[in-house]
């Protein structure tokens, strides 16, 4: 009898990260949502009964994830896949970055990924392989001025997700990195009412110059980015590793 997969979900308690915790629980996964939110984590982890559970972790500390996927493996029995989602976004240029808020940025995107795939890796690889997604950005493709630290964190990832597919192929693990552009959700709300509050443009026109920059005409919805994640994860995407998968409304495609 076969055993419903399992994945691990980082930055699981809102946005891209709660909409995958429900794609995949509603395909039947089992799912392991960390945050350093708990109300909210656990409240995700919560709608699907015993398919998901909750364990609060800061992804710049190794320590958590390692207890996070050693959960997983004794609650579920293996693990199957990882989704490497947690990141923050914080507005700045070369000349105006501070050196705290560089560290924050560094310390969360890239050493909190490379934390994540550290520790859950070897689970996956000890249960016979299988996929790893990254949450990279459009900005793995382009530059946008005043994200100085997010697109260089962002521009690693994709080549961490180059590297690392080359390095797990022959482990029987695949890499691969979503690339949204801009998305709806309480980072990007969060990051426009800072910009409102310092005295510029109100955030409901923010979105609406936002919305005008892709070909769609607006920008994406958390579950459509979620979607790409479950499609990467899942065998439906067997012959794929070391891709970046732009989810961005043809922005990055002129």
């Amino acid at each position: 009898m076969s055993r419903n997969k399992t994945i691990l979900i980082t930055g699981a308690a809102a946005g891209i990260g709660a909409a995958a915790v429900r794609r995949f629980a509603d395909a039947g996964w089992n799912v392991v949502a960390c945050d350093i939110d708990s109300s909210r984590g656990e409240a995700v982890a919560k709608e699907f009964g015993d398919r998901a559970i909750f364990i609060e972790a800061d992804t710049r500390h190794k320590p958590d994830l390692d207890f996070a996927v050693a959960k997983a493996v004794k609650h579920f029995g293996a693990l199957d896949s990882v989704f490497a989602n947690a990141g923050i976004h914080r507005r700045n240029t070369l000349l105006s970055v501070t050196d705290e808020e560089f560290d924050l940025v560094v310390k969360t995107n890239i050493y909190g990924t490379v934390n994540t795939l550290r520790a859950a890796v070897p689970a996956i690889i000890e249960g016979g392989g299988g996929s790893v997604v990254v949450n990279a950005s459009d900005q793995a493709f382009i530059g946008k001025p005043g994200n100085f630290a997010y697109g260089l964190t962002k521009g690693a990832l994709a080549q961490l997700t180059r590297t690392a597919a080359l390095e797990l192929a022959p482990k029987g693990v695949r890499v691969n990195a979503v690339c949204p552009g801009t998305v709806r959700t309480p980072l990007v709300e969060s990051l426009f009412g800072r910009i409102e509050a310092a005295g510029g443009p109100a955030a409901d026109e923010l979105w609406r110059e936002e919305n005008a920059l892709f070909p769609l005409g607006r920008v994406a919805t958390p579950e459509e980015v979620a979607e790409m994640v479950y499609f990467l994860a899942s065998d439906a995407s067997s012959f794929c590793t070391g891709g970046l998968y732009p989810v961005d409304g043809g922005l990055t495609a002129g």
